[in-house]
């Protein structure tokens, strides 16, 4: 009985171009889907043709406007838990 043989591994030049090919994708998917539909920004134009630039939109103003809040909550614990001097 003869040894299984085993499959011979991907040369480097194959594995340079699987990783060349992967990140080309991935820069594709963060250019066209990522960027317009988290942060708004979309440098390619296909976000907006397929709406994800209005939801990133949406997205940060809603993020703007809880900062904000947050911010005047603060604000007014600061206040409220402050002793007043002029009393």
């Amino acid at each position: 009985m003869t040894p299984p043989t085993l499959p011979t591994p991907p040369s480097a030049r194959s594995l340079w171009r699987s990783t060349a090919a992967a990140l080309a994708l991935a820069l594709a998917v963060l250019f066209t889907i990522v960027l317009p539909a988290e942060y708004g920004v979309d440098p390619t134009g296909i976000g907006r043709v397929l709406g994800l630039t209005q939801m990133g939109e949406i997205k940060v103003r809603l993020a703007r406007e809880a900062a904000a809040d947050a911010a005047a909550d603060a604000a007014a614990f600061d206040a409220a838990t402050t002793p007043d001097s002029t009393r």
